[in-house]
């Protein structure tokens, strides 16, 4: 009998941990719902609706990644049409371009070389002025005609740097669409499908200034100051910078914020875009400051191939050792059917 007692006894006390237990979390759950409530309506209408968003990403697993999605009803403007049209997977190959570089032959090369590539149709050029677009349109390119007005920053820094410094800003209107680009300068010949060689697991891939694997994929130094005593040595990473000429960029928020700074950045001050792209990408967040984050891969080097590493390094070598590369720098040394 007072064994049979001291059984429900225990059981009596396992209900009575498990009910308290129960009971903690669910005043924990209301107490956190009265307090998000409590600090809404601190907040403006905007903030609320900011927050709010927010609290969805975190509880959908996106890790606020924010990926933009793509619209395919009824296209809501003639961007989107042309590309629901030419790159209906949701990513597209372009080269931003005026009718001078037709004159000059580097955008007939440009693509005199994707033309030739066997499934390669979801390219498209982006004409800035009218000239190009009346001669897209005549000749069956596809295209899209957005003309460009070049800031007063840039108005000085030649048509060359003026045209590098608008297209962050072009850009950013595919991906605020839902589409992933490939930019391409007209100066680079393509020789394979470049899609089949892109990793698409970060925000960012990026052909290098590199020429060998660790200007190109980084690497660790040293510095010895010996005035420092015990703590003479330090050590520091660096990698030559991501070309702005050529790279693959994904549709997210990420990518959005990255391309909306240094729109406006080039915008206001007459700068290399090439230097505002990588201290946007690779600048530490600190203080105040607090970097767009994006998670950035560099193309191999020897596929997405720079001038430096054809001319000092595979010019040199055996013809029958020469890498081929799926896209290269020079058009005007090199024809588009191979390195000889």
């Amino acid at each position: 009998m007072g064994k049979h007692k001291h059984t429900v006894v225990r059981a009596r006390s396992a209900m009575l941990t498990g009910a308290l237990l129960v009971g903690v979390c669910l005043g924990v759950l209301v107490s956190e719902k009265l307090y998000l409530v409590t600090q809404e309506a601190d907040l403006p209408e905007g903030a609320i609706a900011a927050v709010r968003s927010r609290k969805l990403e975190v509880s959908s697993g996106s890790g606020g990644s924010g990926v933009m999605p793509r619209f395919t009803g009824k296209p809501r403007s003639e961007l989107e049409g042309i590309l629901q049209r030419v790159a209906p997977k949701g990513e597209v190959l372009i080269a931003i371009s005026n009718f001078d570089l037709i004159g000059d032959g580097e955008l007939l090369m440009w693509l005199e070389c994707i033309q030739r590539i066997d499934g390669l149709t979801n390219w498209l050029v982006v004409a800035i002025d009218a000239e190009l677009a009346a001669y897209c349109k005549e000749h069956g390119i596809n295209h899209y005609y957005r003309p460009v007005v070049i800031p007063d920053s840039q108005k000085d820094t030649g048509s060359n740097h003026a045209i590098s410094a608008m297209k962050y800003e072009i850009i950013r209107e595919f991906v605020s669409l839902g589409w992933d680009v490939l930019l391409s300068d007209v100066d680079i010949v393509t020789l394979e499908n470049p899609f089949d060689h892109l990793y698409r697991d970060s925000d960012v891939e990026g052909m290098t200034d590199g020429f060998d694997p660790n200007s190109a994929y980084g690497e660790i130094y040293g510095i010895d100051d010996a005035t420092m005593g015990w703590s003479r040595y330090a050590q520091g990473t660096r990698h030559m910078a991501f070309n702005s000429g050529l790279f693959y960029i994904k549709a997210n928020n990420r990518t959005i914020d990255l391309l909306t700074r240094i729109a406006d950045r080039l915008g206001k001050e007459a700068e290399w875009d090439q230097s505002v792209w990588n201290e946007f990408i690779f600048f530490l967040s600190h203080g105040d400051y607090k970097s767009p984050q994006v998670v950035p891969r560099v193309m191999d080097y020897m596929k997405f191939m720079n001038t430096k590493v054809l001319f000092k390094t595979v010019r040199h070598m055996p013809r029958a050792q020469q890498p081929k590369p799926v896209m290269v720098v020079s058009p005007a040394l090199m024809p588009c059917v191979g390195l000889g």
